[in-house]
């Protein structure tokens, strides 16, 4: 075909659409339209240019989007992965009974047995924290009403503060005296509703007592105030413990009867205290008050957290907010980082026993390892309080427009300044929140883990399973180092997993905001490790003295003691350890002055992490190289002489004494 023949052009999809093809082609006589492309417009050809162009740009876009989709499945699945732990566990030293030296024989057993640990620990760690707020079934007689998802999610900020210490301004006399100035402050308002909520717990029944005492004397000087009218002030008593109930049929203007009502109160000897329903089922009958013009003011007199948290604080919260009722607690301070606070219980014999309270923590879980001080002496700081209320009462009065008031503190002595704790205030946010916070972070998830773990394996007290050795001969050496070893390697095996869990949340630490999370998280870490280093040296000493046993430089000299010393003697992997602690409990220190982490970081530094031996004569053992055969006729000889001597008569024994449930 030269160039002067005429091109026959069907048009198809890659070139014009036949709609558009059929619209310009010239009108055959019983055949197929024919053109040529000189005769077609410019404008067809860009035409049919750009759609081949569209639809091959189509074709390829459809393509990215489907292998972009599989991508971004997968990025999201790597996400969720992170949210879990490493399980990769560091090496364990010393888990047999049998322990002679600092080995690696042991890293299988403590990876698989530590993993173990961590990942149970982690996939149940929502409902360790919600059994933080034990939820025993009240006798529910009404259905607690259900608060709308949006009145959940819709918090307001409180009007009022959240905590303020009397325990040195009048303890409890001194928060009656405050109530009362709320009480006149809200006649100053509007006619009142005064609704005292009493804990029937054995722990309380002398503040029930005082606050009797007190009753009388506050409504008197209410009344000269001479707020209102008739029937301006009505008040309402209440109680509750496993069970709610109303001393008042209905509110009453003459509190002559309800003093006596006050002192007769029974006491509960179940231990249960459920109180965030009691407020619940108080806001839910006088709600309609504030349609009255009335203010509603309910007052909590307790010294522990309330068990029922979980179940009904949110309810209740927010049905406060929505019908102006505030809630005020007069209470005790939580201790810090821990649950159980002591009460000096006083038996009709006349005898005392410390027995234990749920009074804490200050947040929704623990945020404090529950360890003791191993080595070296200082002081007691296992019952510093916190300075504020439990988590649950005191966000209620927080958010309720109330106060939480602090009657009763805990050593006295370890006291902090307001104005620098007002920086690491507790997370007040609903715990639902609290625990999607540690999800996000896995420095904040390991502190907790952490926290429990350390309560669960009974940590508190770590000091040393044996400090002084029998050594008027190397036999005698070997065998009491050798029982030492036995406890000493669940201590150690115990202490290692906790640094490990701590050290999972090493990548997210530097993402951690605020101040409290902060201090608690190098605390934490910083003591862990140092327990570590004290755990491996202390296990190194024993195996080194065991396999070969030191001479002493003094000749009377029977006894080897273990006591702290500033060299590390355990090895370059133990030193590094040693380095790391220091770090982190010295930036505790620096960044945190004048706090309760700064405290336990400088007690903790304030004994050294080595060990070193020292030798002494102890004139309560055999003398120095005494053999074996001998050492056991002298003994066998002590044995018999005591045996000659008259024997004490036996008194019987007394029989064992029911602790109360306070």
């Amino acid at each position: 075909m030269n160039a002067t023949q005429p091109v026959t052009t069907y048009a198809t999809a890659a070139a014009v659409p036949h709609r558009v093809a059929a619209a310009v082609a010239p009108a055959g006589r019983g055949h197929l339209a024919r053109f040529s492309l000189r005769d077609a417009p410019g404008w067809l050809v860009s035409l049919g240019v750009h759609v081949a162009a569209f639809a091959m740009l189509l074709a390829f876009k459809i393509h990215v989007d489907s292998t972009n989709e599989a991508s971004i499945v997968s990025e999201l699945e790597d996400v969720e992965s992170e949210q879990f732990f490493d399980t990769t566990i560091a090496d364990q030293v010393g888990n047999t009974a049998e322990v002679t030296s600092l080995t690696s024989a042991a890293p299988a057993q403590m990876a698989v047995q530590a993993a173990q640990a961590v990942e149970s620990i982690q996939n149940e760690v929502r409902q360790r924290i919600e059994g933080d707020f034990k939820s025993p079934d009240a006798p529910v007689t009404d259905d607690v009403e259900q608060i709308a998802q949006d009145d959940l999610v819709s918090r307001v900020e409180s009007s009022g503060g959240a905590v303020e210490n009397l325990s040195e301004q009048g303890g409890v006399e001194g928060a009656i005296d405050r109530l009362a100035w709320e009480i006149m402050q809200s006649l100053h308002q509007n006619k009142t509703t005064v609704i005292w909520l009493f804990d029937q717990s054995l722990s309380l029944k002398e503040r029930r007592e005082t606050i009797a005492d007190r009753f009388e004397n506050v409504y008197r000087q209410l009344e000269s105030l001479d707020e209102g009218s008739k029937g301006a002030l009505q008040t309402v008593v209440a109680t509750y413990g496993q069970k709610f109930a109303l001393l008042t049929d209905k509110p009453v203007e003459d509190v002559k009867p309800l003093i006596s009502k006050v002192r007769t109160i029974p006491n509960d000897i179940l231990g249960v205290e459920n109180v965030f329903y009691a407020v619940h089922t108080l806001a839910a009958k006088f709600k309609g008050e504030r349609a009255k013009k009335r203010n509603v003011l309910i007052f909590i007199i307790t010294d522990e957290k309330g068990d029922d948290a979980e179940k009904y604080l949110e309810d209740t919260l927010v049905l406060c907010r929505r019908s102006g009722i505030r809630v005020y607690t007069v209470g005790n301070s939580a201790p810090f980082g821990r649950e159980k606070s002591k009460f000096l219980w006083k038996y009709e014999d006349g005898s005392t026993d410390e027995l234990d309270v749920d009074a804490g923590p200050e947040t929704v879980a623990p945020e404090a390892l529950a360890v003791g001080f191993w080595g070296g002496h200082g002081p007691d700081l296992s019952r510093m309080s916190s300075g504020y209320g439990p988590y649950g009462l005191t966000r209620l009065c927080k958010e309720s427009g109330g106060m939480y008031y602090i009657a009763q503190e805990e050593n006295r002595a370890q006291k902090f300044s307001p104005d620098v704790m007002r920086n690491y205030q507790p997370d007040y946010r609903p715990i639902k929140d609290y625990k999607a916070s540690l999800d996000r972070n896995k420095a904040k998830m390991a502190l907790v883990i952490a926290a429990r773990q350390s309560k669960d394996d009974r940590l508190d007290d770590v000091g040393l399973t044996r400090s002084g050795f029998a050594a008027y001969n190397d036999t005698v050496l070997r065998e009491e180092i050798t029982e030492a070893q036995k406890p000493a390697a669940d201590l150690i095996f115990k202490i290692d997993r906790l640094a490990e869990i701590l050290s999972q949340g090493e990548k997210d630490r530097d993402k951690v905001s605020e101040p409290r999370w902060r201090a608690a998280y190098d605390l934490a870490i910083g003591r862990a490790l140092a327990m570590k280093v004290r755990s491996q040296g202390y296990n190194q000493m024993l195996a080194e003295m065991k396999s070969a046993p030191k001479s002493f430089q003094n000749k009377d000299s029977n006894q080897w003691r273990i006591v702290p010393s500033k060299a590390i003697n355990a090895g370059q992997a133990v030193k590094k350890l040693e380095r790391q602690a220091a770090t982190y409990l010295k930036r505790v220190i620096d960044d945190h002055p004048d706090t309760p982490w700064e405290k336990l970081a400088t007690r903790e530094l304030s004994t050294p992490m080595g060990w070193e031996w020292q030798e002494v004569k102890n004139p309560t053992i055999l003398a120095a190289n005494t053999s074996p055969d001998e050492a056991r006729r002298r003994i066998q000889l002590a044995r018999d002489e005591v045996a000659k001597k008259p024997q004490p008569k036996k008194m019987p024994a007394a029989p064992a004494r029911e602790k109360p449930k306070l």
